[in-house]
């Protein structure tokens, strides 16, 4: 790619990244596309050019940020150890990991914006089509991990559901999608108690059984 292609393309991410932090704080309505631009660092004539519309932008934007949390949920889910000395620990790590995409900011911008602004713009992607997608590549990690007996289950599909509900789902809850931050060892507390259930459920009696008393 030369650079003038690559200079391009970064000049089109910058603008979807100014315009998810502006719609983000102040709604689709008082967004202002002067105030994108400023923050990319481009001529507003260069927004329009790139987008076409105020309309469109703030789809891409919002659809641009949907698809970078799926892909940093599948980078975490792809990180997870298939083979670990310490099966809770690699639960924990990748239950950690998982929180941090889910709550992070630009998840809880796209969420509010999702819940604020889909009726008006359905072609804002669903975060169902994320949610299915991650679920399904964890599901393929533990299916791995009970056919070396590391794990049991009958139903990987569902072991997966569970295990993102049970560390993430009372984070979400509490924390208002990301909205609001919680201490460190809240998370920690809830994600341990989380993995601790699941191990419970879906653990190999002979797995660490000094720990799952």
């Amino acid at each position: 790619m030369s650079v003038h292609a690559r200079s391009s393309v970064d000049r089109g991410v910058a603008i979807l990244e100014a315009a998810l932090e502006v719609f983000g704080q102040e709604g689709f309505a008082d967004g202002a596309v002067d105030e994108i631009a400023r923050i990319a660092g481009v001529a507003k004539p260069t927004v329009y050019s790139w987008f076409g519309d105020k309309q469109n932008l703030f789809v891409q934007a919002v659809n641009h940020g949907v698809e970078r949390a799926g892909a940093r949920v599948l980078e975490a889910i792809d990180s997870i150890d298939l083979a670990p000395t310490d099966l809770r620990h690699a639960l924990e790590q990748l239950a950690r990991e998982l929180v941090g995409c889910v709550t992070s900011a630009e998840v809880s911008t796209v969420v509010r914006l999702q819940q604020v602004e889909r009726s008006r713009f359905p072609a804002i992607i669903d975060s169902d089509v994320n949610r299915r997608r991650n679920t399904d590549a964890l599901a393929g990690k533990l299916a791995q991990l009970s056919a070396s007996g590391r794990l049991r289950m009958t139903d990987p599909q569902r072991a997966a559901k569970q295990f993102m509900a049970l560390v993430s789902g009372d984070v979400l809850t509490r924390s208002d999608f990301g909205a609001r931050k919680l201490p460190p060892a809240e998370v920690d507390a809830t994600i341990r108690d989380g993995v601790d259930t699941f191990l419970v459920a879906f653990g190999n009696d002979d797995e660490e059984p000094g720990r799952r008393a």
